[in-house]
């Protein structure tokens, strides 16, 4: 849920987004768009999908209690997305939420 209107309005007012769960609970470490663009850059997936979420210019904090995996999300730092892959993500937005609705949530 990449929620585009909501970034916007952050970033006219000056707000940092933070990405809650931007693994997207582990589930889009499987995708083949992901997958395909990991490979290209000889990367994991979970790099892949936090590189994107710094290109965007948004807060991505994954959980992780793996040692291996915490190093592993933090060396994101010496590669870009092309435009492409950056297109190919954003096609993948399915617009469901992984938790509750914070405008019902009560």
């Amino acid at each position: 849920m990449q929620q585009e209107a909501l970034r916007s309005a952050h970033e006219s007012m000056g707000i940092a987004t933070q990405s809650w769960s931007p693994l997207g609970q582990g589930s889009a470490l499987s995708d083949p768009v992901i997958l395909e663009i990991a490979r290209k850059h000889g990367r994991a997936a979970a790099q892949v999908i936090i590189r994107w979420h710094m290109e965007l210019g948004l807060i991505a904090i994954p959980k992780s209690i793996t040692p291996s995996r915490i190093r592993e999300n933090f060396n994101v730092f010496d590669f870009s997305l092309e435009t492409s892959d950056l297109a190919a993500i954003v096609a993948l937005n399915s617009g469901k939420r992984l938790g509750p609705d914070p405008s019902t949530f009560a």
